[in-house]
């Protein structure tokens, strides 16, 4: 019967499906701990949130039990992963007739969101190190395994937090007033969360977010052998870091204004959940986005008619706001230069400066397109017949307002400031440092560029801890000299698998023995060329003849 005593050996993994062996190849240890970080962020802001006990409504009923507010305020920082609020209130008037009450927020509060992400980073990379500490690299395959794991393990207890958040909450009224009269007749409130949403977001930023960590060395092999994908990696890290700083400093912009201009004490606490919000606002509203505030009403059969609203302003026209709004200009400006600094320190040449301004606008418009915020309200009368006020059984009012930037007047703003900052101010730079037009800026010659690093700093050189292991199909150290120092004006020639500088040791003994660095280290470090290490070939040495291919093994071997 087929390979049955044929002497085949029999592998039960090869029955599984892929899916399977990557859930099931290891263990899921690595996972939990990772998850333990963004659990505690997400029980802690709603800790904090739930603090306060002066939670009341025009002081018609009491302030709910600390159980009740924790409950219902877990529900409010799972909007920092993307699933709506849920508010609903009912009054009974009669026995017979009540007033509902339906409110949904979908706000993300980018604070949170962003100390969620900062506690999986720590915990992935803690979890990198105790998995690399025998000196292994991670395969592709590995990584992507380590990376559904956490995903499904941040999935379930996301969905498990949303399960148990919300609460039902029947006060008594306190003042005998309009609500709840009659006896017996009490009001209630009810808060959920749209959990479903949570999982979904969590389920795909905490997958590439571990697959970016796990996928390191995978990542720094991919870019040492592809010139390419060392591009779009050196852009994407730039980027990162330039946008990093630019909503840092449009967030402390956007606090400094709430704190001086709120009238009530509540304003300023409440806007440090929501900080990278407000600031990508100013930065949007500065680099000449459209704000826009949209509110859709639904009339109420035999009540009256309703109005849409819209309302719209941006930096070139403001529509009767103030002038100060155009005070925001300087924060894209700032934008523009940080992006065009750090592309300068990186010596980017044009193709790669081009890659970091798409990188920079798909983000940053990313970024702002989640920051805007959407209110939902419907109002109901239920009553026993069709004849009774509001002009039927259960006939809503409805209300959905939106408030945020325009998406593509976003997309247009970031393109153009990204072009701005990643052309023209590294090429103004370079023109005040006194290079301007007499070296190509993507063919700064080694002896020129600071830190002895190539035109892609330090992104560019194979490291030191490149492993090349030994064996049959090694055919040893390449021989042949290594080109100098390139003459100014003479652009660079790299050569078809990549720069491989002197230093790069060629060691015969096993991977393992080799120092094992992620790919920040490699891609991201501004350090000068580390010493030779024993045993590294002199600069006497050929490097390797353009038409051999790269040894197999090393594809092989590693990721």
């Amino acid at each position: 019967m087929g390979s049955w005593g044929a002497g085949q050996p029999y592998h039960p993994k090869s029955a599984q499906s892929p899916l399977l062996r990557l859930l099931t190849g290891t263990s899921w240890r690595p996972a939990l701990r990772a998850a333990v970080g963004p659990t505690v962020v997400l029980l802690l802001a709603a800790l904090v949130a739930a603090i306060p006990s002066d939670y009341s409504l025009d002081r018609a009923f009491p302030t709910p039990e600390f159980g009740d507010r924790f409950l219902s305020t877990l529900a409010t920082a799972l909007n920092a992963l993307g699933a709506p609020f849920r508010l609903g209130f009912q009054n009974p008037i009669t026995r017979s007739r009540s007033e509902n009450l339906d409110v949904t927020f979908w706000v993300v509060p980018m604070t949170v969101t962003v100390l969620w992400c900062l506690a999986l980073w720590l915990g992935l990379r803690a979890g990198l190190r105790r998995r690399k500490a025998d000196g292994s690299q991670l395969t592709r395959g590995q990584a992507a395994g380590e990376a559904l794991r956490t995903a499904v393990v941040l999935g379930l207890v996301t969905a498990v937090l949303g399960l148990i958040a919300g609460t039902d909450w029947n006060p008594g009224n306190t003042d005998g007033g309009y609500y709840g009269e009659g006896p017996g007749l009490k009001p209630s409130f009810s808060t959920d969360s749209g959990w479903i949403w949570a999982v979904g977001w969590t389920l795909l930023v905490g997958g590439l977010l571990a697959f970016t960590v796990y996928g390191t060395d995978a990542l720094r092999w991919a870019a040492w052998r592809n010139p390419s994908v060392r591009g779009w990696a050196v852009a994407a890290l730039t980027a990162g870091q330039a946008l990093a700083l630019t909503v840092g400093l449009a967030s402390l912009t956007a606090f400094v204004l709430v704190a001086a201009n709120s009238d009530q004490g509540w304003e300023t606490p409440l806007s440090l959940a929501f900080l990278p919000n407000l600031g990508l606002l100013l930065l949007g509203l500065g680099s000449g986005a459209t704000v826009r505030s949209d509110t859709t009403r639904g009339a109420v059969p035999g009540w009256s008619d309703y109005r849409d609203s819209h309302r719209e302003f941006s930096f070139f026209d403001l529509h009767g706001e103030t002038a100060d709004w155009r005070w925001t200009g300087l924060l894209a400006l700032a934008a523009a230069g940080l992006l065009g600094w750090t592309a300068y320190r990186r010596r980017l040449d044009t193709a790669d400066r081009l890659r970091l301004a798409a990188v920079y606008a798909v983000l940053l418009t990313a970024l702002t397109a989640a920051s805007g915020g959407l209110f939902s309200t419907s109002v109901s009368l239920r009553a026993p017949t069709s004849g009774s006020w509001g002009g039927g059984n259960n006939s809503p009012s409805t209300q959905d307002t939106s408030v945020g930037l325009a998406f593509l007047s976003v997309l247009v703003a970031c393109a153009v400031w990204a072009l701005v900052g990643a052309l023209l101010v590294p090429a103004l730079l370079a023109a005040l440092g006194g290079r301007g037009a007499a070296v190509p800026y993507g063919a700064v010659p080694y002896a020129a560029a600071p830190y002895g690093t190539t035109p892609y700093g330090a992104y560019g050189p194979v490291p030191p801890e490149v492993p090349h292991p030994g064996g049959p199909g090694f055919a040893g150290p390449p021989a042949g000299p290594v080109p100098g120092p390139v003459p100014p004006g003479v652009p660079l020639q790299a050569p078809p698998y990549g720069p491989v500088p002197p230093e790069v040791p060629h060691p015969a003994g096993p991977v393992a023995d080799a120092p094992v660095v992620g790919v920040s280290e490699v891609l991201g470090s501004h350090d000068g060329p580390p010493a030779p290490a024993a045993g590294t070939p002199q600069p006497g040495a050929a490097p390797r003849p353009p038409e051999e291919p790269v040894d197999p093994s090393v594809w092989r071997d590693h990721p």
